[in-house]
């Protein structure tokens, strides 16, 4: 129209001369819209463009890195586009940055600077300030007051700045029109009536467009009553969507009409009256502007969805997987039964397709109708939605249901403790790679609750209003997705040069196709309208949905939902009326709490999460109360049984008792003549027990005799253990190689001889007539017997098992002559015989043992005795006790 031509003219003369553009005006008066199609113009080879939004999140961090991600090093600190050319950056609502406490807004402030300094400060270099050049800014913001912030005037001095008004209401006419005109023609197959009736509907549509801005103004508690042109355009997005096969007749078209009329508009009201208003105000300009028949046949409630149809069945003959998807035809419902079974379809399809899925929900109208909104807004290219409503309305279930059915996945993030901005980056490059890279539909669903910063909101603020994140992919990656995107390109737009710049947009662009964001926030609080105003693309880059509370017929249809199948002791009728009492119970608090409000200005909302834990709660209180019950009326059958039994058996006793006591006065006479038997064996049993008592006494004198001798004969032999544990030790040292060694001697050393002389008579072996040795003060040895001895078996074995208990004076006698030897001891027997000297240890050390031993000797004989006599004892004992037995048993 003439205002885009004009503003467009005097851009390109201000861009000309590289001065900066500022554009003000109200919301929806095409700002961005101006300068994105201005920028559109430029030739890539030479000049480039980018774009992004400010909120009241950014920071001067934030636009620092942005354009440093532009640019690229030509010369020393001197940076600028890539490749030598020039660029165009265009920053959206740049008075949304807050002010601080000072005063000041120091993320314009860099912005300031930039564009009157010709660069910034270097961030990693402090000091050094980073030229940047061949860069033109535009900027656009809405105006100031009313809550809204101004820019600074240093910073306004560097923009010739325009101003954006709204276009005439025969601009709006002729946009429009010819939008609809050419899409409503006979050409397309669309009847007369259809076609001069929507020439007709432009004008209307505008009418009621422009009543609806003058009505509902925004207060502070429906702050987002705000209409713009982008409310018209998304009417007529919807209408457009049809096809001549639906829209045949004059009522055809004004349900579609009057259906994309609510759903744009009236869906974002809060309170039953404002919607009222709406449509009577509908029907009074469909009564004056348009024909008669037309405004007659205004439907009341009409409901148009693109997933009524089934899919075509498998020929084999199919090309493309894509053809055997459901058609998406846009279409009228015929009832909300029909509906609801589909939907129920749908679910069930949903809890069999996805794992660990278990969704189950109730029908009732007001979900239906919010999932046809929710269905309407993402089956639209860059259609984005905002449900608003408390916690429990549906909002998450129903976006999930409505994202299965058009086809998409979906996707939320999973906040944990430590869940930051960089987990929040690496969940869009996800997002951005399904939807992008690899041109999946998805639905991103974001909740209030998932706000664990406010900068969260920073970057769906630029998804919503650009489809851009800056610096969200590192430049390899960047590079690697548009690379993979040239094939896709060249066969979608097969006329578009290959470029970096060229498969960027197409990248975007995909994004803004296949990437659905839902918000679902609650109103409760101040917070929605504070982020609603700080980030103004929540509002305008979505279509509302606000969620009103249940109504009482809503609220009977869960109820019987949940009740229909729980077994209650009831008829049917009386189960109804519980039904009943449950939605007229929750409605009549809900009421309660508009009066409350209304009252004392204190907001309190009952949610649908309340009304399904009280159903639980009733659930499971009654089968609490009727297990109780169960149980007390059993354990009164039991009781009623037991005293039924109980009579039974007193009369068969009664009976039993007459014949009882006659056998009892038998029994007792029996009984005395028993007791007095009893008693005279009882005397005879107490003579054999005081016998036995005396035998007992009697060995346990032996048994502590023996623990005396026992004792003193240990601690004996416990002197004598060193004198075994030296033998033992000198054995060990032996090897049986030594003493095969000493066999083989044909003339052994004297000092061996010896001591084999003393081993054999510890053994008790052999031993030659004493003779003097002429050559030596000793005893000549018997060298014949001990090599009998050494080789008759295992010789180490035998003196291992030695019997020292054998020793006895006379041995030792003899062997003292040995001892009494000068060199018989272990220091010279080890020089002269090896380890063969262990023989002489052992054999002192046997001699040295039986000095203890014969002491301790005549002690083990003594025990001997006294455990014989314990055995005869005990074998006393034993027949004593048998006897008496026998006498207690009598």
């Amino acid at each position: 129209n003439v205002d885009n031509v004009r503003a467009d003219y005097l851009i390109g003369n201000i861009a000309k001369q590289n001065l900066g553009i500022l554009l003000i005006g109200e919301q929806g008066t095409a700002k961005t819209v101006i300068i994105k199609g201005f920028m559109s113009k430029y030739n890539p080879e030479e000049h480039l463009s980018k774009s992004f939004n400010f909120s009241s999140a950014s920071t001067p961090n934030m636009f620092q890195r942005t354009i440093e991600s532009y640019v690229d090093k030509r010369v020393g600190s001197t940076y600028g586009p890539p490749a030598g050319r020039k660029m165009t950056v265009f920053i959206d609502d740049i008075n949304m940055p807050i002010i601080n406490e000072w005063g000041d807004q120091i993320t314009n402030e860099i912005v300031r600077q930039t564009i009157e300094m010709k660069g910034f400060y270097n961030l990693e270099k402090p000091g050094d300030f980073t030229n940047i050049v061949d860069i033109q800014f535009m900027a656009a913001m809405i105006h100031p007051g009313g809550g809204r912030n101004d820019i600074p005037s240093r910073l306004k001095r560097q923009f010739a700045i325009l101003n954006c008004t709204l276009p005439s209401d025969a601009s709006i006419d002729s946009i429009f029109g010819i939008i609809a005109k050419g899409y409503f023609c006979l050409n397309r197959g669309f009847t007369k009536e259809v076609v001069s009736l929507v020439a007709k509907l432009v004008q209307t549509t505008r009418i009621l467009w422009q009543a609806t801005k003058v009505k509902m103004l925004p207060t502070p508690a429906k702050f987002h009553y705000i209409f713009n042109l982008r409310d018209l355009s998304r009417i007529w997005e919807g209408i457009l969507c049809v096809n001549s096969d639906t829209i045949k007749t004059t009522a055809d078209m004004m349900a579609l009409w009057k259906h994309e009329c609510l759903r744009v508009i009236s869906d974002r009201f809060t309170e039953d009256a404002d919607r009222k208003w709406f449509e009577e105000a509908l029907a009074r300009v469909a009564g004056e502007d348009l024909p008669a028949k037309a405004a007659e046949s205004l439907p009341v409630s009409p409901y148009f969805v693109d997933f009524m149809q089934d899919a075509p069945e498998a020929t084999g003959a199919e090309d493309e997987p894509d053809e055997l998807d459901a058609p998406k035809i846009y279409e009228p419902i015929s009832s909300l039964d029909v509906l609801k079974s589909r939907l129920t379809m749908f679910m069930d399809q949903y809890n069999e397709t996805v794992r660990g899925a278990h969704m189950d929900l109730v029908f009732f109208d007001d979900a239906m109708t919010h999932l046809i909104k929710i269905s309407r807004v993402i089956r639209t290219s860059r259609g984005h939605c905002l449900l608003v409503g408390v916690g429990g309305s549906g909002k998450q279930s129903l976006t999930r249901l409505a994202s299965f059915i058009a086809g998409y996945q979906t996707f939320q993030i999973t906040l944990t403790r430590s869940y930051n901005i960089s987990n929040l980056q690496e969940d869009l490059r996800v997002l951005y790679r399904l939807a992008g890279h690899k041109g999946k539909g998805v639905t991103f669903i974001f909740t209030d609750q998932e706000v664990k910063d406010e900068a969260f909101l920073e970057y769906l603020n630029n998804i919503l209003a650009s489809g851009e994140v800056a610096n969200l992919f590192p430049r390899d990656e960047h590079e690697e997705i548009l690379n993979d995107l040239v094939s896709t390109m060249r066969r979608v737009f097969p006329k578009r040069a290959v470029t970096q710049e060229n498969l960027y947009e197409f990248f975007l662009y995909r994004c803004r196709l296949n990437l659905h964001v839902v918000l679902c926030f609650s109103p409760v609080g101040p917070k929605f309208r504070s982020r609603a105003l700080k980030f103004p693309a929540l509002i305008s880059g979505c279509t509302m949905d606000w969620f009103s509370r249940w109504p009482r017929e809503a609220l009977q249809a869960v109820a019987d939902h949940f009740i229909s199948n729980f077994d209650i002791v009831c008829t049917p009728e009386v189960k109804q009326q519980v039904v009943c009492a449950m939605g007229m119970f929750q409605d009549g608090v809900a009421e309660a709490s508009q009066d409350y409000f209304h009252r004392f200005r204190r907001t309190t909302h009952v949610t649908p999460v309340s009304y399904l834990s009280f159903i639980n709660s009733y659930k499971g209180v009654y089968s609490k109360k009727r297990e109780a019950i169960g149980q007390l009326a059993e354990r009164m059958k039991t009781g009623l049984d037991k005293l039924t039994e109980a009579g039974d058996s007193v009369a068969e006793l009664s009976k039993e008792l007459v014949v009882k006591e006659r056998d009892l006065a038998k029994a007792s006479k029996t009984a005395e003549q028993v007791l007095a038997e009893v008693t005279v064996s009882a005397h005879a049993a107490g003579k054999v027990k005081a016998e036995v008592q005396v035998v007992a006494d009697k060995a346990q004198v032996i048994v502590d005799g023996i623990a005396v001798d026992r004792g003193v004969a240990q601690k004996k032999l416990d002197l004598a253990q060193p004198a075994l544990d030296e033998a033992e030790a000198a054995l060990k040292t032996i090897k049986p190689a030594d003493i095969a060694t000493v066999r083989k001697l044909a003339k052994p050393p004297h000092l061996i001889m010896r001591i084999m002389d003393c081993v054999l008579l510890l053994m008790q072996r052999k031993i030659g007539p004493f003779r003097k040795d002429p050559d030596r003060n000793t005893c000549k040895p018997s060298w014949s017997e001990s090599m009998k001895f050494m080789s008759s078996g295992p010789f180490l074995s035998t003196l291992t098992s030695f019997d020292k208990d054998c020793i006895n004076d006379e041995i030792v006698e003899l062997l003292e002559p040995y001892f009494a030897a000068e060199d018989y001891n272990t220091d010279v027997a080890r020089k002269v015989c090896g380890n063969v000297a262990g023989l002489c240890s052992w054999t002192k050390a046997m001699a040295k043992f039986y000095a203890t031993n014969k002491e301790v000797l005549p002690l083990k004989d003594n025990l001997k005795k006294q455990e014989a006599l314990l055995q005869m004892a005990e074998a006393e004992l034993r027949n004593a006790e048998e006897i008496l037995e026998e006498k207690e048993k009598q």
